[in-house]
């Protein structure tokens, strides 16, 4: 399916800022989200990414802790998988389109955010490619991506690359990125992650 261009907004109305945080945290040991570098814990600067760019922020994922009357959560319907989490991203958004970001990243980058949204045009999802493969949660999708998201999952096939060749895909690779990207999509892993980060901060 083709997005039409009269589908779009200069303002970005039609796009909901989604922060997915239904992850188990396994290698950190502790919950990602609340981790705090340089004084913002990294739900905070996941939110302040979007909420700068967005006039809707939701979560995806069963966080109540996390959430407010302003950041709603949604419980997923498929938990425990990216695509599980973008399905539910996508249920929960009154817009056609939502951009995904996880809540374990130290530097979410709004140029970047920004910079990727022009290539929705025509496309059902814009994803960047690099080097290490897609990312897939730093990425636009948009609401005709469900009905294949729910057979997937459904059939309880969670891979993410499978789902990219049955929908129509805008990958950006990296050359087409600005400058720094590579910090921006720098996710923390493991405490070992946390440590290395905080002493290039300080």
């Amino acid at each position: 399916m083709q997005i039409s261009h009269n589908q779009q907004t200069s303002d970005h109305s039609d796009i909901t800022g989604v922060i997915l945080a239904g992850g188990h945290s396994r290698r950190m040991g502790r919950d990602k989200a609340t981790l705090t570098l340089t004084g913002r814990t990294l739900f905070d600067r996941a939110h302040d990414a979007l909420s700068g760019i967005f006039k809707r922020v939701l979560i995806a994922g069963d966080r109540p802790d996390l959430a407010s009357e302003t950041i709603p959560c949604f419980t997923d319907k498929y938990p425990g998988s990216a695509l599980g989490g973008i399905h539910g991203g996508l249920c929960a958004a009154r817009t056609p389109w939502i951009f995904v970001i996880p809540c374990d990243l130290a530097a979410p980058d709004p140029f970047l955010i920004r910079h990727l949204l022009p290539y929705r045009n025509g496309y059902e999802a814009v994803v960047p490619r690099t080097t290490k493969g897609f990312e897939p949660v730093f990425a636009l999708y948009h609401k005709s991506c469900l009905p294949v998201m729910e057979q997937m999952l459904r059939a309880e096939n969670y891979r993410i690359y499978d789902f990219y060749d049955r929908i129509h895909i805008r990958l950006v690779e990296s050359c087409e990125m600005p400058i720094g990207w590579e910090r921006s999509m720098t996710n923390l892993n493991s405490p070992a992650d946390l440590a290395l980060l905080t002493r290039e901060v300080q």
